[in-house]
């Protein structure tokens, strides 16, 4: 019987990784999170789709920002940057109208 993964803790747990790395290899990504070659392989275009749409909130304790989880597909590894206020779409995110009017 296999257990059930939830995409949302492991979304999260990705983006740990993916921040306190800035640049990680896929493979060890794929290690790190506990993925076998073949079910990371579902999980990673799952986790690709999910970095194209969204802009994530992150606390890192210095305070809050908003960031960007990216896959380079030519260098097969994940990074991150920051998104400054004026880059962020509404389509991109799932916050309230009121969050993205920066002024």
């Amino acid at each position: 019987m296999t257990k059930k993964i939830d995409f949302k803790s492991k979304w999260f747990e990705l983006v740990e990784i993916v921040v306190s790395w800035d640049i990680i290899p896929d493979v060890t990504l794929m290690e790190l999170m506990e993925f076998s070659p073949t079910s990371w392989k579902i999980w990673k275009s799952k986790f690709n789709e999910k970095s194209k749409i969204h802009i994530e909130k992150y606390n890192d304790g210095s305070g809050e920002r908003m960031i960007e989880i990216k896959y380079i597909k030519k260098e097969k590894k994940w990074t991150w940057k920051e998104k400054c206020h004026k880059q962020i779409n509404k389509k991109h995110t799932n916050y309230p109208d009121y969050f993205l009017n920066f002024s």
